[in-house]
């Protein structure tokens, strides 16, 4: 890369940096990033679940600013595909005049990149969603696939997300309507059981209102006969 060409992807990358909110003041680009945390806190825009801002803290002795590079070089920017050497951390640790804009530049590029594709992706989709695409539709019990151009991409999976939804509500109240039945076959086995408590006293009452008959008989059965 030519020195020109450098000077004005420098100038670019400042711009670039600008449109970002850092925790702390920026004064010089080379000591501000020395221990890792602004670059952090910029990949934290773009990848949220990649960085934990809490593993950096803010370092000034050597020792703990390499700590912070190593710890963003081994849980980020080597997934990234950005791994950085030994040297280069040893530089950004010592704030080597452009050793951070070199980085930075393959971040913003990185960045920038990937932020393409979704466009482009989302463009195709958009495309697709419009002209109505050919959506593989699974039948039920069946590992056939079968192929019809019905509706748009878009208006297809709002449907399925409501069709979903939809199924979770019904679920919710298949299981409600199980535990009212259960509940009404226990109010029914409680009203038997009562049933049969109230018939056996009501029977033990009778018994023992009859009349003891002893020896020849009641005076009442005398009269009779």
């Amino acid at each position: 890369m030519g020195a020109t060409n450098f000077e004005c992807n420098v100038e670019e990358l400042y711009r670039w940096i600008d449109g970002y909110s850092f925790s702390r003041q920026k004064r010089n680009i080379s000591r501000d990033f020395s221990d890792a945390i602004p670059l952090a806190e910029i990949l934290k825009h773009h990848y949220p679940k990649l960085v934990e801002l809490h593993n950096y803290t803010p370092k000034n002795s050597m020792t703990q600013k390499l700590i912070n590079w190593q710890t963003l070089n081994r849980k980020v920017l080597s997934k990234l595909e950005l791994t950085l050497t030994n040297d280069v951390m040893q530089e950004l640790a010592h704030s080597v005049p452009g050793a951070i804009e070199k980085l930075l530049v393959s971040v913003k590029e990185r960045v920038e990149r990937v932020a393409e594709k979704q466009q482009h992706h989302h463009n195709i989709s958009c495309i697709e969603g419009l002209s109505g695409s050919i959506i593989p539709i699974r039948q039920r019990n069946s590992t056939k696939m079968v192929d019809h151009k019905v509706i748009p991409v878009d208006s297809f999976q709002s449907m399925e997300q409501q069709l979903e939804e939809k199924s979770e509500i019904i679920n919710g109240l298949t299981q409600k309507v199980q535990h009212l039945e259960s509940l009404l076959d226990i109010k029914d086995e409680r009203i038997n059981d009562l049933t049969k408590q109230i018939q056996q006293i009501s029977g033990n009452r009778s018994s023992s209102s009859l009349p003891i008959i002893k020896g020849g008989g009641s005076t009442f059965f005398s009269k009779l006969f």
